[in-house]
């Protein structure tokens, strides 16, 4: 277990001669778990980079989660925090939570999270990404935990080690707060991380794994024209895990619209978000209401087929001919 400590130290002048020694830094006593969590709502990279918050306080069966995020990798991340010390009894209420949030048919989670995302940032744009997450989820669940607390038990980090043999993804923050004399109070983060493994084999992304999905479904019509009017219009295709999603050229990590197929038991579907709002930001020739009038509102909406999946396509085919100029 790491034990932390900080000094302050003033930065040397030449001209002055010897310099005084470091002056060790009090622990403050404020208290950390009535404010981790407003902290960590508000800025999120307070506990790391690639997070995504889409949960808070949110309830399933018997418990409720603190915080719930998805991370870089695409997983849900249950964020639980602790008052004090993280132990064994921290990690075991986390996984209680993981095992619930694995259980929840992808409906079943989103009508949980969606009435709380508008509290979380740009409420249109999380539902987006609770969305293709829950769209992407070809097999299992994939969720990670992560603890948060004031210091670190010595056994956790066994108990760390051991569950990442079973593929188990566990990683602990810790902070502790210091008071300078007379001056602010320093948050020091100590972050022990999931122990490195070999990645589980994933499902290789390529747009024909994708279209293989729309046969399946009985859109593979439907779907091939979506990609071939997106290429048309000089828009990168991207394959995620179950859809593929359409790229500003100016940036890649962005997209413009997605598509994903799904078969049911009583016949299949694609799912077509568009975001107007989306091509008016990145293309300086296109307005925004304009964009609205022609697209519709991007509220996410269900699978479609047949005539409306059809008249949905020459929707958007009619906007980007507009507006994008085609080869010949």
């Amino acid at each position: 277990m790491t034990k932390l400590a900080a000094w302050s130290f003033d930065a040397p002048h030449r001209e002055e001669g010897a310099q005084p020694p470091p002056r060790k830094l009090e622990r403050s006593h404020i208290e950390l778990e009535q404010h981790l969590e407003d902290w960590i709502a508000n800025d999120v990279t307070l506990i790391g980079e690639g997070f995504t918050l889409v949960g808070r306080q949110v309830t399933i069966d018997d418990v409720r989660l603190d915080l719930l995020a998805i991370d870089a990798q695409d997983r849900w991340v249950v964020i639980e925090i602790k008052p004090g010390r993280l132990d064994s009894g921290a990690l075991g209420q986390a996984l209680y939570y993981a095992a619930s949030l694995a259980r929840l048919d992808a409906d079943e989670l989103y009508d949980k999270l969606k009435t709380g995302l508008g509290k979380l940032g740009n409420g249109e744009s999380l539902s987006v990404r609770v969305k293709q997450q829950l769209a992407g989820e070809v097999e299992e669940r994939e969720i990670a935990v992560l603890l948060v607390g004031a210091g670190i038990h010595a056994g956790l980090e066994r108990m760390n080690d051991f569950l990442a043999r079973f593929g188990v993804p566990i990683s602990v923050v810790s902070f502790e707060v210091f008071e300078l004399e007379d001056g602010p109070r320093l948050l020091v983060r100590e972050v022990v991380e999931e122990p490195v493994k070999p990645p589980a084999p994933r499902h290789r992304l390529t747009v024909d794994a994708i279209r293989e999905r729309a046969s399946e479904a009985g859109v593979r019509e439907q779907f091939d024209r979506f990609v071939q009017m997106s290429e048309q219009a000089g828009l990168p295709v991207q394959p995620q895990r179950a859809s593929v999603r359409i790229a500003p050229p100016q940036n890649r990590t962005r997209f413009l619209m997605y598509a994903g197929p799904r078969a049911g038991a009583n016949g299949g579907g694609l799912e077509i978000w568009v975001g107007p709002e989306r091509f008016a930001e990145w293309f300086s020739g296109i307005d925004e209401d304009e964009a609205v009038a022609a697209l519709g509102g991007s509220e996410d909406g269900g699978y479609l087929a047949g005539d409306k999946l059809n008249e949905r396509l020459d929707q958007i085919e009619r906007f980007l001919t507009k507006h994008f100029p085609q080869p010949d």
